[in-house]
């Protein structure tokens, strides 16, 4: 176990201010803002907008195994899958360097000791949030990559159980508001 500071391991940039090159005539475009990263590393409901052509740098796009945190609390962190996103502002990316294994260190990232260090960093503001150059600095205990690669495919899973498991939950209660609902029609 090796005891690092994220910018020893990675990148790490900001999104772009999209809205300045908002154009009627440019490219349609996917964005990540702010709502497309929720809970339990989940990346949906994306902005469709058009920009000026040429207005988005190459550094601003998804690449598969990019890292997403919101910079404004909760500090929801998602793991890309998906090349060619616009990635919007008050998001950091995190783009790790060889060796070490995305899927892994996004789980890290969600960890108590992670979100200790993002609170003390925290602004006192109304809604806290933390700047590129706090993140840079988080210190995280990083295994060899084969250990990475096999914990981040275990937490993977457990992800994926836990959001089949929520679906379930919804299930009954949307069940349950069914048969009251039912019940109250009767009368």
């Amino acid at each position: 176990m090796n005891k690092v500071k994220l910018k020893d391991i990675a990148d790490v940039l900001t999104g772009m201010s999209y809205r300045r090159y908002l154009s009627e005539a440019g490219e349609e475009c996917e964005v990540i803002v702010q709502r497309s990263i929720q809970k339990d590393g989940v990346l949906k409901d994306f902005e469709k907008i058009r920009l000026a052509a040429g207005s988005i740098k190459p550094h601003h796009l998804t690449n598969p195994g990019d890292i997403l945190m919101k910079m404004p609390y909760p500090y929801d962190v998602v793991c890309v899958g998906q090349p060619g996103l616009v990635i919007s502002d008050r998001i950091a990316i995190i783009r790790l360097r060889e060796g070490f294994d995305p899927s892994f260190i996004a789980h890290l990232l969600t960890n108590a000791h992670v979100k200790k260090q993002l609170y003390e960093f925290e602004s006192s503001e109304r809604i806290p949030h933390i700047s590129i150059r706090q993140i840079k600095e988080l210190k995280l205990i990083v295994p060899d990559y084969e250990t990475q690669v096999k914990h981040g495919r275990l937490l993977d899973t457990i992800n994926e159980k836990i959001a089949e498991d929520m679906k379930l939950v919804e299930y009954d209660q949307n069940l349950k508001e069914g048969i009251l609902n039912k019940l109250w029609g009767d009368y």
